[in-house]
């Protein structure tokens, strides 16, 4: 049987968060199938558990972009203060 070509790492990574996606996918329907009488009598705490974790994530989110740009802006600053200064002591 002859091999198949190698593909691409970007389309890999597709195809393996594809597969990654139907299987959640088909989880949460089987367990949806299974307790929907639960689902249906607590829509509204799901509801809001859902909305509340979104916004948990996107607070995360924003968080870390603030972050990292200030930690750039330090770096920055460190390369630009300490570029060009001599070493306070001499390095045998």
């Amino acid at each position: 049987m002859p091999a198949l070509p190698a593909a691409p790492r970007v389309l890999r990574r597709w195809l393996l968060a594809l597969g990654d996606t139907l299987t959640i996918g088909m989880g949460l329907g089987y367990l949806a199938h299974q307790y929907r009488e639960a689902l249906v009598a607590n829509s509204v705490a799901i509801g809001l558990g859902v909305v509340v974790a979104i916004g948990g994530l996107v607070l995360l989110r924003a968080s870390v972009r603030v972050l990292r740009r200030a930690s750039l802006r330090v770096d920055t600053i460190f390369t630009d203060e300490l570029g060009d200064r001599p070493s306070p002591r001499p390095r045998p």
